[in-house]
C-alpha cells in the first residue's frame, strides 16, 4: 500500500508540472524504442544469422557480410516512435505530425537501402557464375537502384507535402525536359550498356586499347556509368561507358581466344639473303613439329 501511495504522490506531483510530464513521457518513449531496437537486432537478427550459418551453401559468406535483415530491423524503433509519439501529453500537434512524417520517411529510406543491399548480394552471387564475365549485370542493377531511390525520394517528398506519389509523378511529367538534361549521362550510359551487352563488344577480363584515353590493359569492372581498365603499368583508367560506343577502341580478345601472342619487335632482313628454299632446307624445317603440321 505504501508503494501505491508513493506512486500516486509522484503522479500528482508530475501533473502539477506539464513540461515534466511531457519530458518523462518522451524519455519512456525513447527507452521503449531503444529496447525495441535491442530486441530486433540482438535477438531476432542473431537468431536468423545462426539459422543461416547452419545452412550449408557456397554463398553463405556473402549473406554473412551483407546483412539485409539488420537494415530492416532499423524499422522497428521507427515504428515505435511513430505510433508512440501520439501518447506524449502536452506536445504540440505540429511536432507530433513532424515526428510521424520523419519516422515514415526514415522507414521508406531504410526499405530502399535494404533493397539496394539485396541487389548487391544478387550481383555477388551472380558473379560466381562462370558466364558472369561475358554478361555482367552490374550496370542494370545500378539502374534499378537509381529507380528505387527516385521512388523513395518521391515517397518522402509526398509524405512531407501530404500528397500522393502519383500526383507528384504527374507534376514531374511537365518537367520531363529538365529531367532529361539531369539524367542525360545516365540515359546515354544505359543505351551504351545495352549495345555493349547485345553486341558482345567488351567483357570483364578483355584486353582493350583506347589511345584517345591512354587506356591499354584489362577490363576489371563494368558499371552503368564507367568501365575500369587496369593498365599494364598497374595504373587505372576510368572510361565513360558511352565512349566505348561513340569512340574507337581495340579489343584483343580474338588474339587471346586463338591462343596466339602478339610480339612487338622489329625484324631486320638482309635483302640479299632472300631466295627460294632448297629441298634440304625444307627437310630441315620439317623437324619442327609446329611447322610440319
Amino acid at each position: 500500500m505504501d508503494f501505491l501511495k508513493l506512486f500516486r504522490d509522484v503522479e500528482n506531483w508530475i501533473d502539477q508540472y506539464p513540461w515534466l510530464e511531457m519530458l518523462t513521457s518522451l524519455g519512456i518513449l525513447i527507452f521503449l524504442a531503444v529496447i525495441a531496437n535491442f530486441v530486433a537486432k540482438q535477438v531476432v537478427v542473431r537468431g536468423i544469422r545462426k539459422l543461416i550459418s547452419k545452412i550449408k551453401s557456397a554463398n553463405q559468406s556473402i549473406f554473412a557480410q551483407h546483412s539485409v535483415i539488420r537494415r530492416i530491423a532499423n524499422i522497428v524503433p521507427a515504428i515505435v516512435i511513430m505510433n508512440g509519439i501520439t501518447t506524449v501529453p502536452h506536445l504540440s500537434e505540429k511536432i507530433i505530425i513532424f515526428v510521424q512524417m520523419a519516422s515514415q520517411a526514415f522507414i521508406f529510406l531504410t526499405i530502399a537501402l535494404a533493397i539496394s543491399e539485396m541487389l548487391n548480394i544478387f550481383n555477388l552471387v551472380y558473379q560466381r557464375n562462370p558466364n558472369a564475365k561475358n554478361k555482367p549485370i552490374k550496370g542494370y542493377l545500378q539502374l534499378v537502384k537509381l529507380m528505387i531511390f527516385i521512388v523513395c525520394a518521391l515517397m518522402v517528398l509526398g509524405t512531407f507535402l501530404k500528397k500522393d506519389v502519383f500526383t507528384l509523378l504527374a507534376g514531374f511529367g511537365a518537367m520531363a525536359t529538365i529531367l532529361m538534361l539531369v539524367f542525360q549521362n545516365t540515359i546515354l550510359s544505359l543505351v551504351a550498356s545495352v549495345q555493349i551487352s547485345s553486341y558482345d563488344m567488351v567483357r570483364i577480363g578483355d584486353w582493350i586499347s583506347m589511345p584517345s584515353l591512354n587506356a591499354d590493359g584489362d577490363v576489371i569492372d563494368m558499371s552503368l556509368h564507367t568501365v575500369t581498365v587496369q593498365n599494364f603499368d598497374k595504373t587505372y583508367t576510368t572510361i565513360p561507358t558511352n565512349k566505348l560506343v561513340t569512340d574507337t577502341f581495340i579489343n584483343w580478345r580474338g588474339m587471346s581466344e586463338a591462343g596466339a601472342r602478339r610480339i612487338k619487335r622489329a625484324l631486320f632482313i638482309d635483302q640479299s639473303s632472300v631466295h627460294f628454299m632448297t629441298e634440304h632446307e625444307q627437310e630441315k624445317l620439317k623437324n619442327f613439329l609446329l611447322l610440319d603440321q
